[in-house]
């Protein structure tokens, strides 16, 4: 049995999320705060894979749920109060990807330990090894971008960050991603689970830990829609000076900005743009079907990720 730490899986992974160390419940685990953010490896010469992760929702939250597949097959879902799963293969060489696929707005991400939690990967033999690497795009978002809500109305359990439209897209595009995207957050409403407004979540990993910003070849931002109870002057102000904050943190990287689906402060995200000489993605028409008149179902996802993967592939040439 050969088992990879924490530690020996961070150093391994092609940074496919904003993953780290921490501990939580006394022990080291592998640690990120973001639904959706993902891992990576190859596995030549092993037949049983074993992920063991913690049970680390909040008391009144099901269970929070990651995602895996081998060789860009079928995803698979898998239940963390579970504790662990295993994958039986051939002892070839596969590529196995992991993706947190499933939280709640009750689960203290920020503040109280209580984001994805992965304790180690046990191989039964052979040798886990990083994945070729592949063109990173940032996505900076919401629940949207992060992947809440798409398969129905059942918190965690109906989130699908691996089939959402960013999902979707980067796999039509050929990149990874990094998703920067919490449930209800904006440039003026803090998320939920404890996490700040996004000009203080763009560089935390949560409360205690800073984040070193990726080396992206473009980053987009998907923000607005939950600031819509905010004076549109306010939000102008506050969108314009985020947005300039994410031209100084990822300097080298092309960057875009998104208007949201629902079309919120269209105009003024229209203006920011100009003003800072960006690309602007319109969405206008682009989802038909949602969950619940914001959050795009399968259908939509499919729909608005038909739209943006050959825009992604323009502006990453």
């Amino acid at each position: 049995m050969i088992t990879y730490s924490p530690e020996s899986l961070l150093k391994l992974n092609k940074l496919t999320g904003r993953w780290f160390i921490n501990q939580v419940h006394g022990q080291s685990v592998l640690y990120t705060t973001n639904l959706g953010s993902r891992l990576r490896f190859d596995i030549t010469g092993a037949c049983k894979i074993t992920v063991n992760v913690l049970d680390n929702r909040h008391s009144l939250s099901p269970s929070q749920f990651y995602a895996w597949r081998l060789n860009n097959g079928p995803w698979h879902r898998e239940a963390a109060q579970n504790l662990h799963w295993s994958i039986s293969c051939s002892a070839d060489t596969h590529q196995l990807e992991i993706m947190t696929a499933g939280n709640t707005d009750f689960d203290q991400v920020w503040s109280g330990k209580q984001g994805f939690a992965l304790s180690s990967i046990v191989l039964d033999e052979g040798v886990l090894s990083p994945a070729p690497a592949l063109p990173t795009i940032n996505f900076i978002g919401d629940s949207i971008t992060a992947g809440c809500w798409v398969n129905g109305r059942h918190a965690s359990y109906d989130y699908r960050p691996e089939t959402n439209y960013i999902g979707l897209a980067v796999e039509q595009v050929g990149v990874s991603e990094v998703r920067i995207a919490y449930s209800a957050g904006g440039v003026l409403r803090q998320a939920t689970g404890g996490v700040p407004v996004a000009k203080d979540f763009l560089l935390q990993l949560d409360q205690d830990h800073p984040w070193i910003p990726n080396s992206p070849i473009l980053t987009v931002v998907n923000l607005g829609v939950n600031d819509r109870s905010f004076a549109p002057d306010l939000f102008a102000k506050n969108y314009n000076e985020f947005i300039s904050l994410v031209e100084h943190t990822f300097p080298k990287s092309k960057l875009a900005l998104m208007i949201p689906f629902s079309q919120t402060f269209a105009e003024i995200i229209r203006e920011v743009a100009t003003t800072h000489q960006l690309p602007l993605i319109e969405t206008a028409g682009w989802c038909t079907s949602y969950t619940d008149n914001l959050h795009p179902n399968q259908v939509g996802a499919k729909e608005s990720a038909h739209y943006l993967a050959p825009l992604l592939a323009k502006l990453i040439k």
